[in-house]
């Protein structure tokens, strides 16, 4: 769970009670949609040259029409972003306490993956449906926890988010669900690396970063997508832990996989 300095360490002490978090959040949100309406409109007159550039020419060049599909393209990552972005900085203004109740982390999976399908169809990456241990079929409760679902949904859809993107086109992204006594245990296995030193930095980084361990001797620790610091934050409001594992693949390359233990009962 994570941990905050006593009040009187808080750099502004009024934000620390129940309408001063309320009005933070408020004004970052006015901020952050602000911002969002700003960046759109920049690209809304991108939009607009595309479809008078479309309309231009009764058969386009076809050199001509790749650029145009390019631009199109990027501009649909551009707003996915713009919303993903808007959604991350509102989590994470938020301090208010978690509010618990009985979730299904298999069936918040699969909304996930099918919500975040479109993206990975539009990179060319293969997402594949969940998959379990088999354990509902003993219990129907195998994979349930105490979650706060306003949280639990988008840390799910940032995961994938961010395995999708690392991914190159024709990469896949694999989803687990798994039962523990104690625990329900969700794994995303991420693409293939390209050789087996970079999946070998990949891991280092990663549990660094989950640990929040510093870098040695000072060093400039590793770049993180905002999906994935959205992640750590949701997962440690959970008291749930990440962990970066690791899975045998073709030609002796590491294929990395991305943990999180979800304990099935939050501890009062």
């Amino acid at each position: 769970m994570t941990q905050h300095p006593p009040q009187s360490a808080m750099p502004d002490a009024p934000l620390s009670s129940p309408a001063g978090a309320v009005r933070s959040v408020q004004e970052v949100s006015a901020l952050i949609e602000q911002s969002a309406h700003d960046l759109r409109s920049s690209l809304n007159a991108i939009q607009s040259w595309a479809y008078v550039l479309d309309r231009a020419f009764d058969t386009m060049p076809a050199p001509a029409q790749r650029a145009l599909d390019g631009i199109r393209f990027g501009m649909q990552q551009q707003l996915a972003l713009i919303e993903e972005m808007e959604e991350a900085v509102r989590l994470l203004a938020d301090e208010s306490a978690p509010r618990w109740q009985r979730l299904d982390l298999l069936a918040l999976t699969a909304q996930a993956i099918a919500d975040r399908r479109p993206t990975a169809e539009a990179r060319g990456v293969l997402l594949s449906p969940v998959a379990t241990d088999g354990a509902a079929d003993s219990s129907e409760a195998a994979y349930l926890i105490d979650g706060d679902a306003e949280r639990l949904a988008p840390l799910l859809r940032h995961l994938l988010v961010h395995c999708i993107w690392r991914a190159p086109a024709g990469g896949s992204v694999g989803v687990q669900v798994l039962s523990e006594p104690d625990h329900v245990k969700l794994r995303i296995t991420e693409s293939p690396p390209l050789d087996q030193q970079r999946s070998a930095s990949r891991l280092t980084a990663l549990t660094d970063f989950f640990g929040r361990r510093a870098a040695p001797d000072g060093a400039t620790p590793a770049r993180q997508s905002s999906a994935l610091l959205l992640t750590r934050r949701m997962v440690e409001m959970h008291g749930a832990a990440l962990s970066a594992e690791s899975d045998g693949c073709d030609n002796d390359r590491i294929r990395v996989c991305i943990a999180v233990r979800f304990p099935r009962h939050m501890s009062a």
